[in-house]
């Protein structure tokens, strides 16, 4: 037995000293095992940080918003009380209680899912936040938790208050290689009108009210403003006129037509905005934006989706052309 372990000590001690710098290697051997050792390193830190970014986190991120689902949707009534001191917003849904209680940035509820077949990987259903500024959640969870999924968040100058008026409601959501958060909306980018027509409607439910909006828009946008004049989506306050203005600008630059949704001056937008993959939009600092309106008082919901075809006439920012090698159109020249 003994002498079957010396054996295995020897060799280990073979297979160390061939890649680990020892006493008398001539010089050119120390440099081959210390570039192996480094090459090495290099290779384990990387698959540590794919595991961790590709499965460890995504895991994390979705056994949170599995949890939070379950509140959201399960009778918050049942829940004790006794202990319970959270001043709750006049006016409030149930169905936030049990969110609210745990965090009170808490501002609304995402829902998206197709019918039929899924052809965005799994449906959006998430809790939307709100903070002083636009960043926290860019890197925090609904517990508080550095994640970098993120979270789904308004923008801060949106008045999510009981009575708050929004002509346009604007949420911002991560690009993930996992497919989480606003991910799956980069699959609209390739022109693919099959999918176009998977995307009809968006429920959104505020503190205090739930809507449904039909969507009329998926654009392209460049945020880098050092390459050209950027589109300003992400407006929130707006004359009548310049409100009209903007739902023909981005009418005018959505990938897709859609025929069947309507959009006039009178009525109140949700904005979806999420970076674009560079390889596919030719953009290095590129938004996929989705834009929909919210249903009218006695309007049927459903929407013709024979109607949502390519736009022949879609304006794409600048540098997508220039990348391209294509002639620029008429305003940009």
């Amino acid at each position: 037995m003994k002498d079957g372990f010396k054996t295995i000590g020897r060799g280990l001690v073979r297979a160390l000293s061939s890649v680990i710098p020892v006493v008398g290697d001539p010089k050119q051997e120390w440099f081959r095992k210390i570039a192996f050792l480094l090459a090495l390193f290099v290779f384990v830190g990387s698959a540590v940080y794919l595991i961790d970014d590709m499965v460890l986190q995504p895991r994390h991120t979705q056994a949170v918003t599995d949890t939070l689902r379950d509140l959201y949707h399960s009778d918050s009534s049942e829940e004790p009380e006794e202990e319970d001191t959270t001043v709750y917003p006049e006016g409030m849904l149930e169905a936030f209680r049990s969110l609210y209680r745990r965090n009170a940035d808490v501002r609304g509820w995402l829902t998206f899912a197709t019918e039929g077949e899924d052809l965005f990987g799994g449906a959006i259903d998430n809790p939307v936040m709100q903070t002083a500024d636009n960043d926290y959640y860019l890197t925090h969870d609904f517990l508080h938790d550095i994640d970098k999924a993120g979270s789904l968040y308004f923008d801060y100058r949106n008045d999510l208050s009981v009575d708050g008026e929004n002509r346009n409601l604007i949420i911002y959501g991560h690009n993930l290689k996992s497919g989480l958060m606003f991910s799956r909306f980069n699959l609209l980018s390739k022109g693919t009108v099959f999918r176009a027509r998977q995307l009809t409607t968006l429920t959104l439910s505020t503190l205090y009210e739930q809507h449904i909006y039909k969507v009329f828009a998926v654009m392209i946008v460049n945020a880098n403003a050092e390459e050209e004049p950027i589109f300003n989506y992400i407006r929130t306050q707006f004359t009548d006129e310049e409100f009209a203005q903007f739902i023909d600008d981005v009418r005018s630059r959505s990938l897709y037509d859609f025929g069947d949704v309507d959009v006039t001056a009178e009525d109140e937008l949700l904005t979806l905005s999420t970076c674009s993959n560079p390889r596919e939009t030719h953009l290095k600092d590129g938004r996929t934006v989705i834009v929909a309106r919210k249903l009218r008082e006695g309007e049927d919901p459903t929407v013709d989706t024979a109607k949502t075809v390519l736009n022949e006439d879609v304006l794409m920012p600048k540098m997508w052309y220039v990348a391209q090698d294509l002639e620029l159109p008429e305003i940009y020249q």
